[in-house]
């Protein structure tokens, strides 16, 4: 379903890089009502002379996060404003950016995030609903996702977990 890509010029640890990425899932997933399984967070980061231009101006040491998400029911501008103002705060707290933190260059900045609706996506070997339709795509893949849990595929094992300790994703 969504794909956070977080581009990076400020050193990740790998202990940000797994807050982050379990932050960003647990912030999707309770925004837009989603089972975690489909959450994906990808780290990329930036190389010193990348070729990264703000305003016409080379900006070779920048943070950014491209949030890939279905566009459709509940999820107008509104969602997506709150959803890009909490993935900065997300980024924030990883890092550990306080107050005094701020200015072009300096790296403990997230630059931008942006939120491209619009993904048509198969993961794991479905054909992922369009937004909004979640609960009844759950249903009807319910005796799938069981029978591979049951062939011990790990992630749907995880699946299986979150819709029993997540009912309303059902709904």
């Amino acid at each position: 379903m969504p794909f956070y890509d977080v581009q990076h010029s400020f050193p990740l640890t790998t202990s940000q890089r797994s807050s982050l990425a379990k932050d960003l899932t647990t912030l999707h997933a309770t925004s837009f009502n989603a089972p975690t399984i489909f959450v994906n967070v990808k780290f990329t980061p930036n190389a010193q002379d990348e070729g990264y231009f703000v305003g016409g101006e080379h900006r070779p040491s920048t943070n950014r996060i491209f949030v890939h998400v279905r566009s459709g029911k509940g999820r107008g501008d509104e969602a997506f404003a709150k959803l890009a103002e909490d993935v900065e705060k997300v980024w924030d707290k990883a890092v550990g950016r306080g107050e005094g933190d701020s200015g072009v260059g300096n790296l403990k900045v997230l630059h931008a995030v942006f939120i491209v609706p619009g993904i048509t996506a198969r993961e794991q070997g479905f054909a992922i609903p369009l937004a909004g339709e979640e609960a009844a795509w759950l249903k009807s893949s319910m005796g799938t996702f069981k029978k591979r849990a049951d062939a011990g595929e790990e992630n749907m094992k995880t699946l299986m977990a979150d819709l029993e300790a997540r009912p309303e994703l059902l709904k």
